[in-house]
Parts: C-alpha cells; sequence; structure tokens
C-alpha cells in the first residue's frame, strides 16, 4: 500500500496548517502499526521549509473511540490532542521531525539546533516561587511592571496574584516574571494552566524565558504526577512577540515540550504541553471556541 492512497491532503481550520488526513480505521487490530507505517514513509519525503502537509490529522468522529483512548497523547502514535471541531469531532494530529509552521527569520533555528541549545540560567540571576521569596514581594513585581510598561496598573493589579515563579538579578531586582491562572480551554474543551511571562527589556538576551517555562512545567507537571493538583491536564500559551513567532517557528519546541496547536483570534500562536498520563474527556456539544 502506498502511503498516499491511506491519506488526502487538507488545511485543518481549527489548527490552519496543511496536513495529511489518515483515512483509514484505528479498529483494525493492526491500526496502530498501519499508521505508523504510512507515517514513516511521510516523514522520509518530508523536507522541511518547502511547502506541502506538515504531517498527519486524524479525526476522531465517535465517542466510543474517544473514551477507548483517552490519552492526551496516544502513546503508540505519538497523536496528540489539538481540540474539537464544532461538530464535536476530535482533531489529533502529529507533525513531521522538522516541521516549521510558518516563515522563518534568517536565523531562525532547526529543530535539533533548537533542542540542543544549552538553555541553562545564567549566574547573575536565580528563580524563586514568589511567595516563598525573601527578596521580593508583589510590590517589587507591580514596580517592575510599571517600570516596564508592560501592563496598566489596573491589569497588574488584578494579575499580580497570578505570578508563579520570579527570576531575580544579584542585586535582588525582578528580571522576570511569569503568572499561571486556571481555566478552561473552548479549542480543548477542557481546564489547563493558562502560562505568561514577561522579561525585563535590559534582560532578554538571557535564557530567563526558557528557564521560566520550563521550571513552571515541571512545577505543575510533578503536582499532576503525584496527585497533589490534578485540576489541570497540561499548559497553555498564546506567543503574542510577533518575532519570536517568526524566530521559533518550529512546531515543536524541545527541549519544552510545547507543540503548535493554531492561533487565537488575534493571530497569537498557541500551544500546549500535556503531562504524563493526561486525559482528554469526550465533549460536551458546544457552538465553537474562540
Amino acid at each position: 500500500m502506498e502511503a498516499t492512497d491511506a491519506v488526502q491532503e487538507e488545511t485543518i481550520p481549527l489548527v490552519g496548517r496543511p496536513f495529511w488526513v489518515y483515512r483509514r480505521s484505528f479498529a483494525d487490530p493492526d491500526g496502530e502499526r498501519m499508521f505508523n507505517a504510512v507515517f514513516d514513509e511521510l516523514q522520509e519525503g518530508f523536507k522541511p521549509g518547502e511547502g506541502g502537509p506538515l504531517g498527519v490529522c486524524v479525526m476522531v468522529p465517535e465517542p466510543a473511540e474517544m473514551e477507548r483512548r483517552p490519552e492526551a497523547v496516544w502513546p503508540d502514535t505519538e497523536l496528540l490532542f489539538a481540540g474539537y471541531t464544532r461538530d464535536d469531532r476530535q482533531v489529533r494530529i502529529r507533525y513531521f521531525w522538522g516541521a516549521k509552521i510558518g516563515p522563518g527569520l534568517p536565523g531562525s533555528p532547526s529543530v535539533e539546533e533548537q533542542r540542543d541549545v544549552d538553555y541553562s540560567l545564567e549566574d547573575r540571576y536565580r528563580i524563586e516561587v514568589l511567595e516563598e521569596s525573601t527578596s521580593v514581594t508583589p510590590d517589587d513585581v507591580l514596580a517592575f511592571w510599571s517600570r516596564e510598561r508592560a501592563i496598566d496598573e489596573e491589569k497588574a493589579r488584578r494579575r499580580v496574584h497570578e505570578v508563579k515563579l520570579v527570576a531575580i538579578t544579584g542585586d535582588a531586582e525582578v528580571a522576570g516574571v511569569s503568572t499561571l491562572y486556571l481555566e478552561r480551554s473552548a479549542q480543548l474543551r477542557m481546564d489547563v494552566w493558562n502560562y505568561r511571562t514577561f522579561v525585563g527589556g535590559t534582560h532578554r538576551m538571557s535564557n530567563i524565558a526558557a528557564q521560566l517555562i520550563i521550571r513552571n512545567r515541571d512545577l505543575l507537571e510533578s503536582r499532576f504526577v503525584s496527585g497533589e493538583d490534578t485540576r489541570a491536564q497540561g499548559v497553555l500559551f498564546d506567543l503574542e512577540n510577533e518575532g519570536m513567532q517568526q524566530h521559533l517557528n518550529n512546531a515543536y519546541w524541545p527541549p519544552s515540550d510545547f507543540t503548535f496547536i493554531g492561533e487565537n483570534r488575534k493571530g497569537h500562536h498557541r500551544r500546549v504541553h500535556y503531562f504524563p498520563g493526561a486525559r482528554v474527556p469526550v465533549p460536551v456539544p458546544t457552538s465553537g471556541y474562540h
């Protein structure tokens, strides 16, 4: 069987990118092996940056199949849950290695280069949990946001209680801030941690942003796996910076393990990381997502 006999090319509206849509059933006892064989054949012919489908998509219409395979990432095929369509079909995707979600900049790294970067935190910084810090306080965070003109005062005071990890200089100056809040995702139809980060202008040529996202991910993941906090199945964030969208244009981000699953209504890139053992609930019918 030729791989192209089992797929057809489509742009998936939920993700906004072209995929090969796999048309064969997983009900066959050999279904996973057949999918993987098709994927591997298509991967061999894939050339990053040359256009065409970025991976393989599977649409799951039957609630019984969703209940039988509730994992956010199917272990045998690596198909990742990307959300639900308006008619309640489950969308699962697997990108080809090296897939790019859009044009990059001259210095945009390949996925291998992004994987191999040393993201260690520089010695001049440390990262602490704000509520446990003896160096900085919420008032210092508010002053940092004001100084950087990051957000207006009213929004800052509403958001400061969401601050989790902060990056601090050796002189106890706030250099970067991360926030987390729990919210139901309309696209995924389940609760996730929503993540934001902001790094001060004079500290952006550092690994603060990378370390904040990795350390927040690890903190939340450890709590999920231990059973301490299982309210959310993963972490979601929308990347607003257009320059970073173009620079880091790989569909999959190592080593943070976040995957592109589409854009929000403002065109910001949306990425998700699922915790080990995360499960997807069968959908409650809805009129759509934002």
